[in-house]
């Protein structure tokens, strides 16, 4: 099991929506339930006497208690994120993980900007565990988690569904041995079947659960695993989703695309079979970096009542309690922020109206969203991608020459609309005739193209470059001797990792490297792939000057390619020939420009990463907008030899 942490960042969303629910009347009991499901095999080609043979199931389970003894003190979050250490060494045996909980927090601390190191590992939580239950039969929620996520996610949420007189439990989001989450519906089935074994077991363990109440939610990934539990499962009546997957948007990502698409077509999925009330809620922005070509709502095909607010403010983070952790208490608790209580409430009182049959509290929140203009009820529609669209063939070809140039960057800067020309110097953009692309590449000048010209004519466009002319300072270098040093992230971790899909040509990411003030001569370039979804690709090492912080010009003078097989493991670039003098800090990236290929599908790689205080800049494509995700950075390192340098 590991935990995927593609670059994005976390944000608060802190509107005043009145909705903040109260602590309900019970109180909080926990405990933990390590159990075997021993129908599933889990880890192939071993023998029953395996530990790991059939498929291990760990509960986190929050129920309504009676009052803790005088001296108990409530569980601290620092237990909730060391779970991800401790299942991830026990759900598989092939890696031991020791520092797992410190680069969780210090993650969470970066990317919310928390001064305070120590604060997650004091705050404490409302849950006492191992609590006597309340002898009384409650309703039972399954929950189910975000991908590769677990109950860190979401502690508030159990806690006030707890003490309003549910009992929850929280399955963790677990795919295939070694247990890593991924899209393809095998994974997402194993997850969906631990809820299904886990409500199983409680129904026949437990004398605390009324089974003729059981509800189900999910957040993000987890909403859609929730789904395929209530499409299999009659005694479902509640099914509340978290902006979850299940509202699955269409892009240009053939991966993630034809996996939802074999789900769609496998036995496993039938919504016309859900008989639950189900309601959903969707956060804004989904389309803001890139427009879907069509969103698949499965909304129309159930039978029962539906409900639908989308919350144009929300991200998708903020229906977890992760960016509420930033929040200042003086009691050492958590501290939710407004949005966040808004999801508790609604969570609440749609299991209170749908599973305890208790008037319309659900309803009555879901009208004073609307009228209040916190939240409408239109569902989403693709996005027009451009007006006035025109898809642009053309050939980029050397003005002197006459011959193509490959690999020259085509896009419209900022606006994620961009793709990098062919070997043979050919490309496809589609953009707005009104947009001017701006054609660049590394030895030549750059230029402007107005599409309007394009359409005019209705010809290929043919874009001429002239080559750059430069004028190189002379410099003599001699080394004395000084050692040489490792500059930038030096992982090679399997667990941490940023996701690179290939979905659009011009696709970039890297990190600052802080070079110093002495003048290095830079020997080779270091990133280590964790995981390898692709037959082969090609990137262009790039390294840019950086102004104000931000990345700025390309400081190259010659194209540097490195070429990623289909396998994993380290990959090195000697340097040593290109005389690269780095006399400043700089961003060092890589930018995927040809390949790229799995099988028929476009590919992904995963590349270690580890805590880096500078981050990880991306961008989506060709001349994009350049973006920040702080905390963790992309493994990539260069060897560098100090120099002293006389100039003549």
């Amino acid at each position: 099991m590991k935990l995927l942490l593609l670059v994005a960042t976390l944000s608060m969303w802190a509107y005043a929506s009145g909705q903040k629910e109260n602590s309900g009347t019970y109180n909080i009991g926990y405990k933990t339930i390590r159990i075997i499901d021993t129908s599933r095999i889990y880890k192939p080609k071993t023998t029953v006497t395996d530990s790991l043979h059939f498929r291990p199931v760990e509960i986190d389970l929050w129920y309504p208690s009676v009052s803790h003894k005088p001296g108990d003190a409530p569980m601290k979050y620092l237990h909730f994120a060391n779970l991800l250490q401790e299942r991830s060494n026990r759900f598989q045996n092939d890696t031991i993980y020791k520092d797992l909980t410190s680069q969780l927090l210090q993650y969470i601390n970066v990317n919310l900007q928390i001064t305070d190191s120590a604060k997650l590992i004091h705050l404490k939580t409302n849950s006492y565990k191992d609590a006597t239950p309340v002898k009384k039969q409650f309703p039972l929620i399954v929950y189910q988690c975000a991908y590769n996520g677990m109950s860190y996610e979401n502690i508030p949420l159990f806690e006030q569904l707890a003490s309003h007189g549910f009992v929850v439990a929280c399955i963790t989001s677990v795919g295939r041995y070694p247990g890593n989450m991924t899209t393809k519906p095998e994974d997402l089935i194993e997850q969906a079947n631990d809820g299904t074994f886990t409500q199983q077991y409680l129904l026949r363990t437990a004398d605390n659960i009324d089974s003729t109440k059981i509800g189900c939610v999910g957040y993000s990934w987890g909403g859609l695993a929730s789904v395929i539990m209530a499409m299999n499962d009659k005694k479902i009546k509640a099914l509340l989703s978290l902006d979850g997957s299940e509202m699955f948007y269409y892009r240009q990502s053939d991966t993630e695309n034809n996996d939802f698409n074999e789900l769609r077509k496998s036995t496993h999925f039938h919504p016309g079979t859900i008989e639950a009330a189900y309601a959903y809620l969707e956060s804004g922005h989904k389309q803001d970096e890139e427009p879907a070509d069509s969103i698949y709502n499965m909304s129309p095909l159930l039978k029962n009542e539906t409900k639908y607010l989308h919350f144009a403010k929300a991200t998708h983070e903020d229906f977890s309690v992760i960016p509420s952790l930033a929040l200042d208490n003086k009691e050492g608790t958590i501290k939710c922020a407004a949005f966040y209580n808004t999801v508790i409430s609604c969570a609440i009182n749609f299991f209170k109206q749908y599973l305890n049959e208790s008037n319309q509290q659900f309803t009555e929140i879901e009208n004073k969203l609307y009228k209040t203009h916190l939240a409408d009820s239109s569902y989403p529609v693709p996005a027009i991608k451009y007006k006035n669209t025109s898809v642009v063939t053309g050939k980029v070809i050397d003005a002197t020459t006459k011959q193509p140039i490959a690999y020259v960057n085509l896009g419209i800067p900022n606006k994620n609309i961009g793709t990098v020309s062919q070997v043979d110097g050919s490309f496809q953009i589609a953009a707005s005739l009104n947009d001017t692309i701006e054609v660049s590449m590394i030895g030549y000048e750059s230029r402007n193209y107005v599409l309007i010209n394009y359409e005019k004519d209705h010809s290929i466009a043919m874009i001429e470059m002239k080559p750059k002319e430069t004028t190189l300072k002379e410099v003599v270098i001699t080394t004395r001797n000084l050692p040489a040093r490792t500059l930038g992230n030096t992982t090679t971790s399997h667990f941490f990792n940023i996701g690179l899909p290939l979905k659009f040509l011009g696709s970039e990411l890297g990190i600052v490297i802080k070079a110093g003030k002495r003048p290095s001569l830079l020997k080779s370039f270091d990133f280590n792939v964790s995981e390898n979804h692709l037959d082969s690709a090609v990137f262009r090492l790039n390294i840019y000057s950086l102004k104000n912080g931000r990345p700025f010009e390309n400081i190259l003078s010659n194209n540097i390619l490195v070429h990623v097989s289909n396998q994993p493991g380290l990959y090195h670039t000697d340097l040593s020939s290109h005389k690269i003098i780095l006399e400043k800090d700089v961003l060092i990236s890589l930018e995927w420009i040809d390949g790229g290929k799995s099988g028929n599908e476009r590919g992904v790689l995963f590349l270690s990463a580890g805590l880096f205080n500078s981050g990880t800049w991306h961008r989506k494509t060709s001349l994009g907008k350049w973006t920040k995700a702080k905390g963790l950075g992309v493994g990539f390192n260069v060897n560098v030899q100090p120099l002293s340098t006389k100039k003549d």
